[in-house]
C-alpha cells in the first residue's frame, strides 16, 4: 500500500500508557491449611510430640478370690520432625525506591508486602509436599510435609493407577478412617481442581426443592460430604496434587485438632542485611516446623484418574 503520510499513533514512544494503577497478583492464594492449624512453640532444631495407647478392649472380669492377672503396659513414643527455616529474600535500588510508579506506591514496599504473600506460599507448599531432610550432611534441614508426616500403612492407599475418582471410594476411605483411628477420624479433606470438580458431580448428593419463580442460580459444588462414619468439609487445594508433577491425582483427609506449626521464631522482615551499594536488602524468614499429635486421625490416597 503506498504511503498517505498520516501520522499514526503505533510506534510513539510520547504516547502515555494505559495503565491502571493497581497490579494484579497471578499466583493463586489457597484455602490456607497453615492458617487453619493451631500455632505452638518449638524450643530447638528437633521438635517432638509423644503417642500412646490404651489396652485393646477386652473382658475384663475377675473372679472374687482370684489373684490379679498383669497385662503389658505400654509406654509413650515419639513422633519428631525438624525445624526448617524459610527465607524469601530481595533487594530494591535506591533509585528505583524514589521513582515514581503507577502504583502509587514505595517500591521496597510494595516488594515487601509480595514477599510476605511469597512465604505464606512457601509454606504451604513444603507443610503439604515435603519430605525429612535432617540437615545432618551439610544440606538446608527440611521439614516433614502432612502426606510424609501422617504415613503409615494403615492410613496411606496407592490406588491402581487410573481409577476413577467416586463417592463410593469417598465413603470406604471414611469407614477406614474410622476403622484405623477408633472413631477420631478426619475433619477436611483436601484435593486438587480435577477430583474437586468430580466430587461436585457425585450423583447421591441431596436433592433439594427449589421454589418460587425466576431462579437465577445453579449450584452444583459439594462442601462437606457426610455419613454415618464421619463428616468432612471438602476444600480445593493447589498443591495437595499437582498436574506435571504427580502422576495420579491424589486425596488428603486431615484432622486439623491433631495438627499444628510449631515456630522456634516466628515470620519477620528482617532488615538488618549488609549491603555494600545504594541499595536496600531485606528478607522475610522464619524457623518452623509441623507438628502431629495423632497419625490414624488422617490418610492419604492417590492413583485417581486424571479425567
Amino acid at each position: 500500500m503506498a504511503e498517505d503520510k498520516i501520522l499514526r499513533s503505533y510506534g510513539d514512544p510520547s504516547i502515555r500508557e494505559s495503565v491502571r494503577p493497581l497490579i494484579e497478583i497471578l499466583t493463586a492464594e489457597e484455602d490456607s491449611i497453615q492458617n487453619a492449624l493451631r500455632k505452638t512453640k518449638a524450643i530447638q532444631g528437633t521438635h517432638s510430640t509423644l503417642l500412646d495407647t490404651l489396652r485393646t478392649a477386652a473382658d475384663a472380669a475377675v473372679g472374687e478370690a482370684e489373684d490379679y492377672t498383669l497385662s503389658a503396659n505400654s509406654t509413650p513414643v515419639r513422633l519428631s520432625n525438624v525445624v526448617q527455616t524459610t527465607a524469601i529474600p530481595f533487594g530494591v535500588t535506591r533509585f528505583q525506591q524514589a521513582a515514581t510508579h503507577f502504583t502509587g506506591e514505595n517500591e521496597l514496599s510494595r516488594q515487601t508486602n509480595k514477599a510476605l504473600m511469597d512465604f505464606h506460599n512457601s509454606v504451604e507448599f513444603s507443610l503439604v509436599r515435603n519430605t525429612l531432610v535432617s540437615g545432618v550432611s551439610g544440606t538446608a534441614p527440611k521439614a516433614e510435609g502432612l502426606i510424609a508426616h501422617i504415613s503409615k500403612s494403615i492410613n496411606t492407599t496407592a490406588q491402581t493407577s487410573g481409577t476413577v475418582w467416586s463417592a463410593s471410594i469417598l465413603k470406604g476411605l471414611m469407614k477406614a478412617n474410622w476403622d484405623n483411628s477408633n472413631g477420631d477420624v478426619a475433619t477436611d479433606l483436601y484435593m486438587g481442581s480435577i477430583l474437586k470438580n468430580n466430587t461436585d458431580d457425585f450423583v447421591n448428593k441431596s436433592t433439594n426443592v427449589v421454589t418460587g419463580v425466576n431462579t437465577r442460580e445453579i449450584v452444583t459444588s459439594v462442601d462437606v460430604f457426610e455419613t454415618g462414619l464421619g463428616k468432612v468439609r471438602v476444600h480445593a487445594h493447589r498443591y495437595v496434587d499437582i498436574s506435571g508433577t504427580d502422576a495420579t491425582c491424589r486425596v488428603l483427609g486431615l484432622n486439623l485438632d491433631k495438627h499444628a506449626i510449631a515456630y522456634l521464631y516466628e515470620p519477620f522482615v528482617d532488615k538488618e542485611i549488609a549491603r555494600s551499594g545504594p541499595y536496600d536488602k531485606y528478607a522475610v524468614v522464619g524457623a518452623w516446623t509441623l507438628e502431629t499429635r495423632n497419625q490414624d486421625s488422617n490418610f492419604f490416597a492417590s492413583g485417581y484418574l486424571r479425567a
